[in-house]
């Protein structure tokens, strides 16, 4: 078989929410490489974020931030931040409303000062559940003014009282909007989402790393099992669906592998002739 690169989705898609990554999926990532095909980690997750755990399961390369950083072969091809503007227009929008949310910017987690308590208490909620902190949004660090933060990729927000078509409509074109991937039972996440820059997602980052690999789109292949994988799986040649996924992601799927806890990964690269 030609060589194809293969995007992978981290969160229900790689690993489960509590931090276990399938042995299965290990020797299918090893296995598929073995037989010269490349592994991509594409995630809304930033660099700071994606953890040796993942990256030693044999990545070849990095999509972080859904879209606003990419790396080839160890090479920072871009990183895209929000500008002043954009992060005016946001922060104030979603303060006046009283939000709670985490920004990601390059290289740590940052939450305003003025709403640690809430933020840190609904992370409490998830750890009582046995999500740790850690595995959500890494070490945090408090601000009082990230407005002045000049490294600002994206942010997660919790418990809105607008709908996302409110705040679509609101934030406009600047800014690209899906609902949150991460939905746990047992604790009420409300209506979340991720926020980033306009233009930016995993597709467009799929796009940059295959220009710069060499490799046609027609060679591509993703796995994803959220909201912010829709634009990831319509952009490659073939785009896979976790079983555990959004109902929505596996309508506009190519197929539907197992669910992460039943081989799913390994399922689906086996059904492609990966390994």
């Amino acid at each position: 078989m030609k060589k194809k690169v293969v995007f992978l989705d981290i969160d229900g898609t790689l690993r489960d929410f509590d931090g276990t990554i399938p042995e299965s999926t290990k020797e299918a990532i090893k296995l598929a490489r073995a037989n010269g095909h490349e592994m991509v980690v594409c995630s809304g997750r930033s660099l700071y974020q994606i953890d040796e755990q993942i990256m030693n399961l044999g990545i070849d390369g990095v999509i972080g931030g859904a879209g606003a950083v990419v790396c080839y072969k160890g090479r920072e091809l871009y990183h895209r931040y929000m500008t002043r503007a954009q992060k005016e227009k946001l922060f104030t929008y979603l303060d006046s409303h009283d939000v709670i949310y985490t920004v990601q910017t390059d290289k740590e987690s940052v939450i305003p000062s003025a709403i640690k308590d809430k933020m840190m208490a609904y992370y409490k909620e998830l750890e009582s559940i046995g999500i740790p902190l850690s595995k959500v949004a890494g070490e945090l660090k408090l601000d009082d003014n990230l407005v002045d933060n000049p490294k600002v990729e994206k942010l997660v927000f919790h418990r809105a009282s607008m709908s996302l078509e409110e705040i679509g409509q609101y934030l406009g074109d600047e800014f690209s909007l899906v609902g949150l991937s991460f939905t746990p039972e047992g604790v009420d996440v409300g209506v979340a989402g991720e926020i980033g820059i306009g233009g930016i997602t995993k597709a467009s980052g799929i796009e940059s790393y295959l220009k710069a690999a060499g490799v046609d789109r027609e060679d591509s292949i993703a796995f994803g099992d959220g909201y912010n994988d829709f634009e990831m799986i319509e952009y490659v040649n073939c785009g896979v669906a976790m079983g555990n996924g959004v109902e929505k992601l596996k309508e506009i799927a190519d197929f539907v592998t197992d669910d992460i806890d039943k081989d799913g990964l390994y399922n689906g690269f086996k059904k492609l002739g990966l390994i």
